[in-house]
This record gives C-alpha cells, structure tokens and sequence, in this order.
C-alpha cells in the first residue's frame, strides 16, 4: 500500500514544518508547502493530493477557501483540513460552505490532527 499524499499550505513557516513532521510520522507523504493561493494553486493543479492542509489567511492576503475550490473541481474526492486562527464570522462561514472534512482553530491540538490523519491513512 503506497502512503497517502498530503499538499500544505500555509504561512507560517514553523507550522508549516510541524505539520510535515507529524505527516512524515505518520507514513504520509507531503508532495509540497506554499504559502499562498497561488503558489499552491501552482504546484497542486496537475498533481493533486489526497489531503490538503490548508490555513484560510495566507501570506500575500489570499484565502485557502480559493485553494479548496479549485483543486476540488479536479479532485472532489480530496480531503480537506483547515487550521486557522479566524474569528471572523464571514470567514468561518466561508470554510463551512467549502465542505471541509475538519476544521482545528490554532492553536490547534496535534493529538486532533494525528488520529484525524491516522483515519485517513489507513484506506
């Protein structure tokens, strides 16, 4: 059985490295880490994951929402984790309305976010 694939974007750089440490704990496989919309959109459009870890504010003042859509329209069988820090109402409704598998606020809890991703490595 080949390891999951995991796509991450976000901006801040020492989340962006825990989260690819506790994949790589768990035997997933990150193809790449942007830090905004469009560099993911980049890097993700024609090679997919099976999981996108994404934060909602990024770097250049994109939205993961905008991430979530478009590689869903390619791979709408992709789980989606969102890890923010947004309070902001219209936000928060906007990740609801992408149909995200989880949402974890940060500071969010690891031992969430392994058994969430050790759920989804075992298919």
């Amino acid at each position: 059985m080949s390891s999951k694939t995991v796509a991450i974007v976000e901006d801040v750089s020492i989340i962006a490295l825990d989260l690819q440490s506790i994949c790589a704990d768990l035997g997933l496989h990150v193809i790449g880490v942007s830090a905004t919309a469009t560099d993911a959109l980049k890097k993700f459009a024609n090679t997919g994951a099976d999981i996108l870890i994404t934060d909602m504010e990024l770097a250049d003042g994109s939205e993961g929402v905008e991430v979530v859509e478009s590689l869903r329209k390619r791979w709408p069988a992709m789980i989606v984790v969102f890890i923010t820090a947004t309070s902001m109402p219209e936000k928060l409704q906007r990740i609801a309305a992408s149909n995200p598998d989880r949402v974890l606020k940060k500071p969010f809890d690891v031992a969430e976010l392994r058994s969430f991703l050790s759920e989804q490595n075992v298919t």
